[in-house]
C-alpha cells in the first residue's frame, strides 16, 4: 500500500485521468474531491465489498440450465420405416 501525506487543497494523480484532492478535513474525517471520466465507476469501498460479495453468493446459487426436450414431430418417425432398395428383390 502506498501512504502519502496531503493538505488541504493538494491531490494525488493516478494515471493520466484520475485526480483525487484533498478538499476538507475535520477531525478524523477527510473530505475528498475525485476528478474523473465519468464513465469510471467510482464505489465507496463498504459498498463495494458488500456488491462482490452478493455477486459471489449469487455465482453459486447458479442452476444448470436443463436443456428443453422438444416435441416428437412426424419427421422423428420417418427413420423408423423400412427403407425400399431398387436392388432388392
Amino acid at each position: 500500500m502506498l501512504v502519502l501525506s496531503r493538505r488541504v487543497n493538494e491531490s494525488i494523480q493516478i494515471g493520466t485521468d484520475i485526480e483525487v484532492m484533498i478538499i476538507d478535513v475535520r477531525g478524523d474525517v477527510v473530505r475528498l474531491g475525485i476528478t474523473a471520466p465519468q464513465a469510471t465507476q467510482i464505489w465507496r469501498k463498504e459498498l463495494w465489498d458488500v456488491i462482490v460479495q452478493e455477486n459471489r453468493a449469487a455465482s453459486k446459487n447458479i442452476q444448470p440450465i436443463s436443456t428443453p426436450q422438444l416435441p416428437v414431430s412426424t419427421f422423428s418417425r420417418l427413420s423408423k420405416i423400412p427403407t425400399v432398395h431398387p436392388d432388392q428383390p
